[in-house]
């Protein structure tokens, strides 16, 4: 398995792990996991930027791997300031979906970036 095999891969199952912490999380029955759901967020933000890095590497354009690695800046800053935004306001549940569509752009980006660079057969892939 390569680096970029194995970022990828990271971003996938780390992203499913976040989707299904924060539904817990959101419910209201895991309060306790929050710490956790953080760290996964920290994981899944470095290991979209690897896979972006090592898409540079391999030869893909730069473009897509730039938006991922602001993308990973945007979704860092928000993820830990989320909860302060409209706290216990009605409309604290926009912010609560943005922060989900957030993630899953992201793990959208991870999954882009490696349909794109292995359709052009980049070099790091082999």
């Amino acid at each position: 398995m390569t680096a970029f095999s194995a970022a990828r891969m990271t971003v996938r199952a780390i992203g499913l792990a976040m989707l299904v912490l924060g539904v817990v999380v959101w419910t209201g029955d895991a309060a306790a996991l929050v710490a956790v759901h953080i760290l996964l967020g920290i994981v899944l933000v470095l290991a979209l930027w690897a896979v972006a890095v090592l898409a540079l590497q391999a030869g893909t354009r730069p473009a897509l791997p730039a938006i991922a690695i602001a993308w990973g800046l945007l979704m860092a800053a928000f993820g830990l300031v989320q909860a302060q935004i409209l706290p216990g306001d009605g409309l604290h549940i926009v912010i609560q979906v943005a922060h989900l569509a957030v993630g899953l752009i992201a793990i959208g980006l991870g999954e882009a970036l490696g349909a794109t660079t292995t359709r052009s057969g980049a070099s790091a892939m082999r």
